[in-house]
């Protein structure tokens, strides 16, 4: 249950965050950056007593999202936030060490979880409403 009260704290500080700087950087910049963040953790949690195998899967998975977030920000903001999103997807994937075998801490997948599903739904939204008020900002240079 700790997990899930600090996933939603985090989750919010987050969101938070991204709105004070946003007054200094785009929020397409925010979300590209959050996005690869979470996929580089499990790669570092990878790297403390699994095999190569693990640590290859680990790393593979990581330039997907490594790539959808800069494919994201390049040419379609929304990307980015279906990203942090499906990352959540791969916290599950972690839950009880089935079927990825990292080895992780045991409250690791619930908390990024939340926090992925919260963050991922207010980018979500946010770019989503940017996309309506402003249709052709996807091809323009408008700070996001």
């Amino acid at each position: 249950m700790i997990e899930t009260i600090a996933g939603i704290i985090t989750a919010v500080i987050c969101i938070f965050l991204s709105q004070v700087l946003s007054k200094y950087f785009t929020t397409k910049l925010i979300a590209a950056t959050i996005l690869v963040a979470i996929a580089f953790i499990y790669v570092g949690f990878s790297l403390k007593g699994n095999t190569v195998n693990v640590i290859i899967l680990e790393v593979g998975v990581a330039l997907v999202f490594y790539f959808l977030a800069i494919i994201g920000f390049t040419r379609n903001n929304v990307l980015m936030a279906y990203g942090i999103l499906l990352h959540g997807v791969w916290d599950v994937f972690h839950h009880k060490g089935l079927p990825v075998q990292t080895e992780i801490p045991g409250y690791w997948p619930t908390f990024c979880f939340i926090v992925d599903v919260i963050d991922g739904s207010f980018f979500l939204f946010v770019f989503e409403t940017q996309k309506v008020r402003n249709p052709i900002s996807l091809k323009s240079s408008v700070k996001s």
